[in-house]
């Protein structure tokens, strides 16, 4: 074991250790530590919550687009959980406690931030209970020969964790939502349109992984374990995640960065904006992997468009971000905001307002995604603009936005992990949201089919590769899912996850997971 997968060990090894001393016995016999429960008196000391309906309130960031729709004019649309119990662990040793006092078969699910986008977990069914990982907060940071390590619990939110990595003057390629779990976007395909061009995807910096198997055993996991790649595409699927140790860079990774915020007026004019941003991002931006650029189509009427220069960049920013002051100066667009930011830290906390004003009674969400594995021909850029630009409910969903990402990069040549993100270089996130309370029956079947429409027409293009990330894909739409192969990247990536599940769980116990219908 080189000595980089030894300290990672070490970590998790003694996270497992710490949290095992708090009863039953533990020993580590090839990288596995075995527990059992001391008695029954802690399993009862595992946290117990009973108000489910108050619960899932809290929890869940919000609901299916499609999960609305059986909601009448003037129902309730917030269900409580179905599963029969909800504990929230403080420790390996709690959660192998509460898996070993169940049957064999009882089934299992694990919320962590609670942003996933159709919330399988949470909404569980009657015989599951839920494992809900608040308590799991730690941060622990630890430095070899090599740099910075930072061990993560399964309850860390990104806020929590952007915060402590300032403080260490560290980077990694983290999601922009403050509060999305960091393990369980790391362990769903998770990708950083800021920042993975440069530092590759979260998951493919973790050196080391804490579990609990379906069976009840706490597991540390290296590189060296063909288990740990696994987790790292179908993660709660598979295992049960008490925390990952990630490689982390220094903050000097990002110079600056600018953003310019644009108004407009019709659709037609967002269209024509991201006409010539597509353009600009494929001939200027792809081939240039010392730069990222995402542009946000908005259905508040504005375009957001951000670069991120990194470590590597010679030149202007100024310049470099002058042909899209230009284009909109051009099309008589208002620049109404802008931003410079000169910081990791600043840049990857930017959005953190914007995303905190997204609400609503309930919030709905329908996530999908679009990419193409090279550069974008035409065609792609010329769909994206007319269709996914063009025809999504940005009117009918006001809150809905269209992110056009760079990826690529380190993110493309980087090793290979169970997603489909890590294969493209172009990327397409349709975000459709709205508050579901003002919306009728009729109001909120009319934006599912109007997204549906553009998913399906998506799917005619040749070369553009639909609903392959975990973290934006829309695990309920029924009949339009996308093959394994592609969710997890490849064949033999998908063909190495179904293996592990048939190994790891094989009753099935972890069943609640956006993928469940692949394994």
């Amino acid at each position: 074991m080189s000595d980089t997968h030894q300290d990672a060990h070490e970590i998790s090894r003694r996270a497992v250790l710490k949290s095992a001393a708090i009863g039953g016995a533990a020993f580590v016999a090839g990288g596995t530590v075995l527990t059992g429960c001391a008695s029954d008196l802690q399993l009862h000391s595992v946290e117990l919550l009973e108000a489910k309906g108050e619960w899932l309130s809290k929890r869940v960031w919000c609901l299916s687009g499609n999960k609305v729709l059986s909601a009448g004019a003037g129902s309730p649309m917030v269900a409580t959980t179905a599963a029969r119990q909800i504990y929230r662990p403080r420790s390996a040793e709690e959660i192998s406690c509460v898996v070993r006092s169940l049957p064999a078969n009882t089934a299992i699910a694990c919320v962590g931030g609670g942003h996933e986008s159709s919330n399988v977990a949470a909404f569980a069914s009657s015989e599951a209970i839920v494992l809900d990982m608040a308590h799991l907060k730690s941060i622990e940071f630890r430095d070899d020969d090599q740099g910075t390590l930072v061990t993560v619990g399964a309850g860390v939110v990104f806020r929590e964790l952007v915060e402590a990595l300032k403080v260490h003057h560290g980077a990694l390629p983290v999601g922009t939502g403050p509060g999305v779990g960091v393990v369980g976007f790391l362990v769903n395909g998770g990708l950083s349109g800021y920042f993975s061009r440069r530092l590759g995807l979260l998951g493919q910096r973790v050196e080391g992984m804490t579990i609990v198997t379906a069976a009840g055993d706490i597991r540390v996991l290296t590189r060296a374990d063909e288990l740990l790649t696994a987790m790292l595409g179908a993660g709660s699927a598979l295992a049960i995640v008490v925390d990952v140790t990630i490689r982390m860079a220094n903050e000097k990774v990002v110079q600056l960065a600018e953003q310019r915020v644009m108004a407009f007026e019709s659709r037609a004019q967002a269209v024509e904006f991201s006409r010539g941003a597509v353009r600009f991002l494929r001939d200027r931006v792809l081939s240039n992997p010392s730069v990222s650029v995402e542009v946000v189509v908005t259905g508040t009427k504005v375009i957001v468009a951000t670069l991120v220069f990194y470590d590597s960049f010679q030149g202007s920013a100024a310049e470099f971000v002058k042909p899209l002051e230009e284009l909109a100066a051009g099309m008589k667009l208002p620049v109404v905001a802008q931003a410079h930011w000169t910081s990791w830290y600043e840049t990857a906390s930017a959005l953190w307002p914007v995303i905190n004003g997204q609400k609503g009674d309930p919030l709905a969400t329908l996530q999908h995604c679009f990419g193409t594995e090279g550069m974008p021909a035409d065609q792609h850029l010329d769909f994206v603009c007319d269709t996914v630009v063009g025809q999504s409910p940005l009117d009918e969903a006001e809150l809905s936005i269209i992110e056009i990402r760079t990826l690529g990069g380190a993110a493309l040549s980087g090793a290979k992990v169970p997603s489909g993100n890590c294969q493209h270089t172009f990327f397409v996130n349709l975000v459709t949201l709205y508050d579901a309370k003002p919306k009728t029956p009729q109001q909120r079947q009319e934006i599912v089919e109007l997204t549906k429409r553009v998913v399906d027409k998506a799917r005619l293009v040749e070369g553009l590769n639909v609903d392959f990330s975990g973290t934006h894909s829309q695990a309920d739409d029924l009949d339009r899912s996308t093959a394994a192969a592609e969710m997890f990247g490849s064949e033999a990536l998908a063909q190495t996850v179904k293996a592990m599940k048939s190994k790891m769980d094989p009753d099935n116990r972890l069943r609640f997971h956006p993928f469940a219908k692949f394994l």
